[in-house]
């Protein structure tokens, strides 16, 4: 909602100066200015003359980096702390999921998140967060939600053992045939869901249903795609083989999440297809990082942890495959698994360090990836993913510059200020000013199940 000066009636103006600007669109930055007049950017630039009178609230930002509002591609607001991929269903009631997501939500805006797409949820948790934050009940990112995962029978979902008859209502709707993945869809868009997800490899930490096993069928998967988009949602799937990639290619699928153990036949059908990619590899770097510590000790060893999951594998082809898909012009995104006890939320600046320290991202292809391509993932490059006149103002100053070291938004107390849709989330005063040149980096602050 835009804010309206009260003595003048004018829609509130905000002008950063001195601004280090780094705009989103892949440009070299440049000293600037930029004018925010109610929830939008007014002008960005070099401003002459300079915006003045009562009504604008000057912010010199003495050479600190202005930049777009990231976004994260990839988030499940609903992951509360998860300790083993099973606990998703069993330990995660309705009531704690919403609590966590609502908590969750909050600390992607407090890191410079100010959009998001859900790779899904329990209980359709993100539905009704996103229903709460575009109602102003709660602060958070602009949210385009997915709703519960669909997922075949014996599928990555499906890890609950059988004489138990749980099912899974929480997390997963079972679909196994085309007809099925069409009511589920439909019944997705009647409760409120922008895109659907469907599961169609396995995961590592699941041995009977591992990274390169194929869960469906090229007509299940059109089925979804056709559906969805009939309804001009979007679709994504949980992809990690060359053989599902290539059925979502084929099939159009909008988003792949992950597609890491593929081949140069698979990238090529991507870049053909025109699907954006979001590896996801904090994910896997953490989950090997966790197993060096001691964790997964149900496993063993950590030799046998690397023979059992394959996730060492899975990190060397991911490296070099994204690599090479983005030399190809595939769309890569940001975004990964945050909600597990390895890679909890709030450490979502990783991804972005990872791009360019193991892959050989430029600073400002991995800040393109956060801001821009974020943007055409969520259909909204018209309102929002680059510092442009007419945009939202979703936009943070950084202490520092991201083009010097990516890994300062890691951190987020470098994140002096946050806005958006012209209202501040963060804005410091001379006391947290003080407070946060001394406070303890964010990758370091607990979750909030811990406290």
């Amino acid at each position: 909602m835009s804010e309206r000066n009260g003595s003048t009636g004018c829609l509130s103006r905000t002008y950063f100066k001195n601004a280090h600007i780094i705009d989103g669109t892949g440009r070299a930055a440049y000293q600037g200015g930029l004018l925010v007049e109610g929830e939008k950017i007014k002008a960005v630039g070099t401003l002459h003359p300079e915006p003045m009178g009562p009504d604008v609230t000057v912010i010199d930002l003495a050479g600190n980096t202005l930049m777009p509002g990231m976004i994260l591609s990839h988030v499940h607001l609903s992951y509360n702390h998860v300790r083993d991929l099973p606990d998703l269903d069993l330990k995660q009631p309705a009531e704690v999921s919403t609590i966590a997501a609502v908590c969750n939500a909050r600390t992607m805006l407090d890191c410079g998140y100010t959009s998001g797409l859900s790779a899904g949820a329990l209980h359709m948790v993100d539905i009704h967060i996103r229903n709460a934050i575009n109602a102003g009940k709660i602060p958070g990112p602009r949210l385009l939600a997915a709703g519960r995962d669909l997922c075949q029978t014996g599928g990555m979902l499906d890890w609950n053992p059988s004489w138990l008859r749980l099912g899974m209502e929480g997390l997963g709707v079972f679909v196994d045939d085309p007809w099925a993945v069409r009511k589920a869809v439909r019944q997705m868009v009647k409760d409120g869901a922008d895109m659907i997800k469907m599961y169609i490899t396995g995961e590592g930490l699941l041995l009977e249903c591992q990274q390169t096993e194929l869960t469906c069928t090229q007509e299940e998967i059109d089925a979804m795609v056709e559906e969805a988009h009939r309804r001009n949602r979007l679709c994504s799937v949980h992809a990690r083989s060359s053989e599902s990639c290539q059925m979502a290619a084929r099939a159009k699928v909008d988003l792949i999440d992950h597609a890491t153990f593929i081949d140069d036949e698979t990238l090529d059908m991507i870049a053909e297809a025109g699907s954006f990619v979001a590896p996801g590899l904090d994910y896997i770097v953490s989950t090997l990082a966790y197993a060096k510590a001691g964790g997964f000790r149900w496993l063993g060893s950590y030799e046998n942890f690397l023979d059992k999951t394959h996730y060492q594998e899975e990190l060397d082809a991911a490296i070099i495959n994204i690599g090479k898909a983005h030399e190809r012009g595939i769309k890569l995104l940001i975004g990964s698994d945050f909600g597990f006890e390895w890679c909890p939320h709030g450490t979502y600046g990783r991804e972005l360090t990872h791009l360019v320290k193991l892959v050989g991202y430029k600073p400002m292809d991995a800040l393109v990836a956060a801001t821009k391509l974020g943007s055409e993932a969520m259909r909204m490059q018209d309102k929002i993913g680059t510092l442009e006149a007419g945009k939202y103002a979703d936009l943070l100053v950084v202490d520092g510059n991201p083009l010097a070291d990516i890994s300062i938004l890691e951190d987020r107390n470098r994140i002096t200020h946050i806005m958006k849709g012209g209202e501040f989330f963060r804005q410091p005063t001379e006391k947290t000013a003080t407070r946060n040149r001394n406070a303890t980096p964010a990758s370091s602050v607990p979750s909030w199940a811990t406290w």
